[in-house]
């Protein structure tokens, strides 16, 4: 596996247990535009019971399983503990791990002007939103 651009792992937690393929056509639409990479996936289900069950993508079906190709392993049993400790019963965590393949030119752009990447932060949108409606407030 060689990587150029940012990864980043990506947690979603849900309700519930059942998914319809929606979150999977964006993937696929992402990846097929060369915008991320996706390097490997599971899934993590607590049903009502407690019991924990999860899935890897070539587990969870042919188009995950298609999407994903070989698993590179990034994601173990460890991670699956660790997550599935604070799942409530009848909910569910995805678990993505995603190079930015937009940002392969800037990061060897970067390289090439003899800089190195020492930190990379996600901000949520929530927080950028709040952000702004307090400097609207200060106007």
């Amino acid at each position: 596996m060689k990587v150029t651009a940012p990864v980043e792992l990506l947690l979603v937690e849900f309700p519930h247990t059942e998914f319809t393929g929606e979150i999977l056509a964006e993937l696929t639409r992402l990846q097929d535009a060369g915008t991320i990479n996706v390097l490997d996936a599971l899934a993590i289900r607590r049903d009502l019971d407690g019991d924990v069950e999860w899935l890897e993508a070539v587990d969870a079906g042919s188009e995950l399983g298609d999407l994903v190709g070989e698993p590179a392993g990034l994601l173990a049993e460890d991670d699956v503990d660790a997550i599935a400790e604070d799942l409530a019963p009848g909910s569910a965590v995805g678990m993505l791990v995603f190079e930015h393949t937009w940002a392969t030119g800037l990061a060897g752009a970067v390289r090439d002007a003899g800089g190195r990447l020492i930190d990379m932060t996600t901000v949520p949108a929530a927080a950028i939103e709040e952000l702004a409606a307090a400097l609207s407030e200060e106007d």
